[in-house]
């Protein structure tokens, strides 16, 4: 069996696509059967399904793999995707081995109008875009609030935030609206790639 060989975008690309659906579809729907209960089970079922979307062929073949709660190079995420080097595990610690942060998606989901936590991620993901040494990463807000909000498209991300944000950051948003029974589920996607 031939492999394909992607380049860095098209890598890029394939996992933004692969993020945003499954946000649209497979966490909708997760949320929507009561699937996910806390950030825990969110964070879990993203990870399931990205696992599944990308396949472990994709995931191999390009050296790419999936982390929860990773901690490298001042990074402590809820979950990342990273790129490895040729021989993984030569060192004396996997971590050695990764030669790239290709994204990283920060979670919060709470059910209550306590904007701290977001706000808090939101912050963390500024710092990282000003001080990583992964240019290309990509940062995905995969925020869940369980509040009644008066508009119908909400963001977390103000209009000043967009120059930081800018080719480098998805808000991933569920939330409620007064005038709809059901979730409102968005994508807000400044980085320019689908």
């Amino acid at each position: 069996m031939q492999t394909k060989s992607y380049s860095a975008i098209e890598i890029s690309k394939i996992i933004d696509q692969a993020i945003k659906e499954i946000w649209s579809l497979e966490l909708y729907s997760d949320y929507c059967n009561f699937s996910l209960l806390k950030e825990d089970s969110l964070k879990n079922a993203f990870y399931h399904h990205l696992r599944n979307k990308l396949s472990d062929q994709f995931l191999i073949e390009n050296n790419i793999r999936i982390y929860t709660e990773f901690y490298m190079d001042g990074i402590r995420a809820d979950l990342a995707i990273v790129k490895l080097d040729d021989n993984p595990g030569q060192y004396n610690h996997l971590q050695d081995s990764i030669i790239d942060i290709l994204a990283i998606v920060e979670m919060k989901f709470k059910n209550h109008w306590n904007d701290g936590p977001f706000k808090e991620d939101i912050e963390k993901v500024k710092n990282y875009i000003k001080t990583s040494r992964y240019p290309n990463c990509q940062y995905y807000l995969a925020f869940i609030q369980e509040a009644i909000y008066e508009q119908g498209e909400y963001t977390w991300l103000s209009r000043k935030d967009l120059s930081w944000a800018n080719g480098h950051v998805t808000e991933l948003l569920g939330y409620y609206i007064q005038t709809i029974e059901q979730p409102v589920w968005r994508i807000n996607s400044y980085n320019n790639l689908n």
